[in-house]
């Protein structure tokens, strides 16, 4: 049985005076599940705790998308450090090297979780996340986003999502722009602002409730500027249209989140398979008899649980939600 590694071999190696043996201990716990969390949040405390070390964040950041571009190899070397002289660059080369021997212990699995941490929702889960720069971030749910697992302020203020999202931005002293990914490619840039965006297999939408927001996709060479009360619709093909909320939704903020289903004799099936392309669910119907019954009507719901509540009063089912998939099951049907 391997003993776990302690704090004080890593603060140890995070100053530089681990020994090979040691260097070697920590490459191979790293290979765990779970530890690049643990190595991450202790670095943060040996960091806060030796201030004489100034890092040049930019720097170091740009080794680690160096690095990350190259192919790992089995044995790679440890950098090798500057001069004592330079505490920047020293920490620098700290954060490079530990990239690197995260992704020689762990091979491209850690890249995506040793450079970005993740924010998620499940069904029917909401989550409200205040980043480090004082912006909230409100997770509708069947969400995912991410950001720098660090540096994020100092690099930028990027941010990916999948999903819907309601954004409170705040303003920087320096201007610094905050600026939503989407899948798609869109980009949604703002400065201090309220807005809401919503991305899913059908597209992106973006609505404005205060400030300034800049919408730009691969497809147009222009950005556009939005203005508070109007929402904009970045369709499959990269085209954006802005178009002004009604009065209806101008009078109830959250009504623009609400989604239109509009039902005529649709299979079970059909239905579930619009309800995963909007609200990005895994919803299975195995019952063949369930399958085939139909749904006709119009609907809203601002989530996929309001609209699944209907049809299991409509339709005499059961909503199974297990591992993040859900389930749609004759009520009648006993699956224990």
């Amino acid at each position: 049985m391997k003993t776990p590694l302690s704090k004080e071999m890593l603060f140890t190696y995070f100053s530089g005076q681990a020994t090979v043996l040691q260097k070697q201990v920590v490459a191979e716990w790293l290979a765990g599940p779970g530890n690049a969390e643990q190595y991450f949040e202790w670095l943060q405390e040996w960091e806060s705790g030796h201030p004489q070390f100034l890092p040049d964040v930019s720097k170091a950041f740009e080794n680690v998308q160096a690095l990350l571009e190259q192919p790992g190899e089995a044995n790679a070397p440890e950098p090798e450090r500057p001069p004592r002289r330079s505490f920047a660059w020293r920490t620098a080369w700290r954060v490079a090297a530990s990239v690197a021997l995260i992704v020689t212990a762990g091979g491209y699995f850690y890249r995506d979780q040793l450079v970005y941490r993740h924010y998620r929702t499940g069904y029917a889960e909401q989550r409200v996340v205040t980043l480090s720069d004082g912006s909230r971030v409100s997770l509708l749910p069947n969400s995912d986003l991410k950001l720098l697992r660090w540096g994020f302020g100092e690099l930028g203020r990027d941010v990916y999502l999948a999903g819907e999202a309601g954004f409170v931005v705040t303003h920087q002293i320096d201007h610094r722009p905050f600026t939503v990914h989407t899948p798609d490619k869109g980009k949604v840039t703002v400065l201090g602002t309220e807005f809401f965006v919503y991305t899913r297999r059908k597209g992106t939408q973006v609505v404005l409730s205060k400030g300034k927001v800049r919408i730009s996709s691969p497809e147009m060479t222009v950005p556009l500027d939005m203005k508070p009360g109007e929402k904009a619709s970045i369709a499959a093909t990269g085209k954006i249209a802005i178009q002004p909320l009604t009065t209806t939704e101008l009078k109830d903020p959250a009504l623009w989140q609400e989604h239109h289903f509009h039902f005529d004799h649709t299979t079970l099936t059909d239905a579930a398979r619009e309800l995963n392309a909007v609200f990005g669910l895994d919803i299975e119907v195995t019952d063949p008899e369930l399958a085939g019954r139909q749904v006709t009507g119009t609907f809203k719901a601002r989530q996929a649980d309001e609209l699944l509540s209907v049809f299991s009063e409509m339709l005499d089912l059961r909503v199974e939600v297990r591992d993040d998939r859900v389930r749609l099951i004759p009520d009648s049907l006993d699956t224990n």
